[in-house]
């Protein structure tokens, strides 16, 4: 047994660091992941990560016997592999059975989860380890107990905290370990000394990792639940409207037979099926307007609104002015909303006669006199409380 653990061991260590490389080239990815190139490095990278899942089973690697003091550090980091795993297939995108990829994604952080928390690697004040993994088995008991948003609130807010304390501190050892590797060579007496604070530097790497992942996983897993929710809906609903395709792709009379009493029901176009109620199950009738033949199933208008829907897509939120002042001082006049005519305009005041001595005498008199009054009525004195100091 001894002789032939090595292999598979050594196999699993060279699939873990491929699947490590692809699945950074795919998060550094800028394709569309919907595109055909994205989601087959996503199908081969849950290929390899689910061989790797398999070689770590039969190796039983990990036990709750153990502590991680116990294993090297090559050994820890393939504790990642449930969780890469579990990442990997959130990639996929499969609308036949999205809701299958996504409990085998679930299943596959919660075996990570699992698996840290018996080994100790999980913080207990900040994720709830217990709580996430009966979460399914006692949902209708979770659901009576009221939750504390403030408690809730401060969770994440101190997983937030650490969560960045662990990426600053996963970048620095980055750099430690790229540093200790470019300059990797000849080794003088100095550097054996260091090669022990270097196997400690990739160590603590692989501890901060996986510490990473948990905080990363717990958060993908609230993710996790909202997606399944929406993609069971959806499957409902398809299988709803497939039934109700096949019922209205059922053979009716042909022309010139007569209906019996219990498929009158269905052939009518005056039947009450085609409105709101359905009188065979006493329900909503949510026929879709054609069915797969192309037939019509319910009564439907047709709307000249495409022009004004396609006029509306630029335009901006407000309302637009729809005439100029001009028309509408027009309209407004056509109205009689403007009053025009009236008295008689005052005549324009006489200009003096530069030759008219005393007319011009009387002007500057009169100016000197309203220059008086000012000065000795300044304004606002007449007002009330106007002198008062």
């Amino acid at each position: 047994m001894d002789s032939e653990t090595p292999a598979p061991e050594s196999s699993l260590r060279v699939n873990f660091a491929r699947a490590q490389r692809q699945l950074q080239t795919i998060n550094k990815s800028e394709l569309a992941s919907s595109s055909v190139e994205y989601q087959s490095q996503a199908q081969a990278l849950v290929k390899l990560l689910k061989t790797c899942t398999t070689q770590v089973d039969q190796l039983s690697l990990f036990s709750s016997n153990e502590t991680p003091d116990d294993y090297s550090t090559s050994e820890l980091k393939l504790l990642l592999v449930s969780a890469y795993l579990g990442e990997a297939l959130q990639k996929l995108s499969a609308s036949g059975n999205r809701v299958a990829i996504l409990e085998e994604a679930a299943a596959s952080y919660k075996k990570f989860l699992l698996t840290a928390q018996l080994l100790g690697i999980v913080d207990k004040h900040a994720v709830d380890v217990e709580q996430l993994l009966t979460a399914d088995s006692n949902a209708s008991s979770d659901r009576s107990k009221a939750s504390d948003p403030g408690r809730d609130r401060v969770q994440k807010i101190e997983r937030f905290k650490k969560l960045r304390a662990l990426q600053l501190s996963i970048t620095e050892l980055e750099a430690k370990l790229a540093g200790g590797d470019g300059a990797a060579g000849g080794k003088s007496n100095k550097e054996e000394d260091s090669d022990d604070d270097m196997e400690e530097v990739e160590r603590d790497h692989a501890v901060k990792l996986i510490e990473l992942k948990i905080y990363q996983v717990v958060d993908d897993l609230d993710i996790l639940k909202g997606e399944m929710k929406m993609a069971q809906q959806m499957e409902e609903m398809k299988r709803r409207s497939a039934g109700n395709s096949e019922a209205d792709g059922r053979s009716r009379p042909g022309p010139g037979a007569l209906p019996d009493e219990a498929s009158d029901g269905e052939w009518r176009l005056d039947s009450q099926a085609y409105h709101q109620i359905d009188p065979r199950t006493g329900r909503p009738s949510v026929r879709p307007v054609f069915n797969s033949k192309g037939q019509p199933t319910q009564p439907f208008v047709l709307t000249n609104s495409r022009q004004a829907i396609k006029d509306s897509v630029f335009r901006p939120g407000w309302a637009l002015p729809t005439m100029t002042i001009d028309e509408y001082l027009k309209q407004e006049e056509e109205r009689g909303g403007i009053i025009s005519g009236g008295g008689k305009e005052p005549d324009a005041k006489p200009e003096i006669d530069d030759n008219d001595y005393e007319a011009l005498d009387a002007e500057t008199m009169k100016k000197r006199e309203w220059d008086e009054f000012t000065d000795n009525n300044p304004r606002g004195a007449g007002n009330r409380g106007g002198n008062r100091g």
